[in-house]
């Protein structure tokens, strides 16, 4: 059984939004760019360049949107919780009411697990991220979620 306590605060919403942004998004807007580019060049510049300008001049804009996001969201939040993870389910203790949620790992719509964190997308329909610093958990611990990643 592995026990984390989660809490939505600022930093982890921020971390969790530049994740998704970074293995989702951020492929569209080069793609977008790089068409746009070599639609729509800057006068006297190459398509390429163009582009690359473009990419600069969108993530200028969305970087302080995407902080902006989680700040807000951030203020409108409180989720604190100790959160277990075993073999069969999922239960959230909230601290913050007196709730217990019991959760099926249908919950969890994708597991990625890297060097440093271990990332469990939820399956609702905005995307949300949980991130479980690797260094916390045991052997045991990463190969549950392992195993419950090829699933």
């Amino acid at each position: 059984m592995i026990k984390q306590r989660l809490v939505l605060n600022f930093e982890n919403i921020l971390r969790a939004k530049i994740y998704f942004f970074l293995k989702k998004s951020i492929w569209k807007y080069l793609i977008m760019t790089l068409v746009l580019g070599f639609l729509k060049p800057i006068s006297g510049l190459n398509p390429i360049v163009s582009a690359v300008i473009y990419f600069i001049g969108i993530n200028v804009i969305l970087w302080p949107l995407q902080y902006l996001s989680a700040k807000t969201f951030a203020k409108t939040t409180s989720f604190d919780a100790d959160v277990e993870f075993n073999d069969r389910e999922i239960l959230i203790h909230h601290n913050n009411k007196e709730l217990i949620e019991n959760k099926d790992w249908n919950w969890i719509k994708k597991i990625d697990i890297n060097k440093n964190r271990i990332w469990l997308t939820i399956n609702q329909k905005r995307p949300f991220g949980i991130s479980i610093p690797t260094n916390k958990l045991s052997e045991q611990d990463i190969d549950l979620f392992k195993q419950k990643s090829n699933k």
